[in-house]
């Protein structure tokens, strides 16, 4: 009877706790995977490019009011900023309007026609232009790539998909 319920207990803690903190989406070959951890959100991108890579955060599927995390790996250095979308076809990065990068953790390589980025950045928002990314939020998230490391380059992959933090 001991071992009955001793394996009950175990079964059970092992239903509460959570198997993969890790959400990922896929689509149009781009894969997004996020984790929460205390005060920061970690994300990993990857797409079938040499170019830029994108996420974006929006309470709709509308450009106006996307809070942006491109990056790039340039001259063999990963590197994400933050940027605000005014309009489509109008985004700066959130420096340019004062407010400092908060990007944190960033690396990651090119290898053949594969762009992979990991970074971090913080869950609160600091500003106007960031969102309150918090857990069990929902988003629409842009996803994007390019065939060109210039941030201002067109996307040549551009699509979105509503999700849960």
């Amino acid at each position: 009877m001991k071992i009955i319920i001793v394996c009950m207990a175990i079964l059970t803690i092992t239903q509460i706790q959570p198997q993969d903190t890790i959400k990922k989406v896929r689509k149009n070959n781009m894969t997004v995977g996020w984790k929460m951890e205390k005060e920061y959100i970690h994300f990993e991108m990857e797409a079938p490019t040499n170019g830029w890579v994108a996420i974006g955060f929006n309470e709709t599927k509308s450009l106006a009011g996307t809070y942006l995390l491109m990056g790039r790996i340039r001259n063999g250095k990963a590197e994400v900023l933050e940027y605000y979308t005014e309009k489509p076809g109008s985004y700066k990065p959130i420096a340019d309007l004062g407010i400092p990068n908060r990007v944190i953790s960033i690396s990651g390589h090119e290898k053949g026609n594969l762009t992979k980025l990991k970074f971090s950045v913080p869950i609160g928002k600091s500003s106007k232009y960031h969102k309150q990314l918090s857990t069990d939020s929902k988003w629409t998230m842009l996803l994007a790539y390019s065939l060109d490391d210039d941030f201002q380059h067109h996307s040549i992959m551009r699509t979105s998909v509503n999700i849960k933090l």
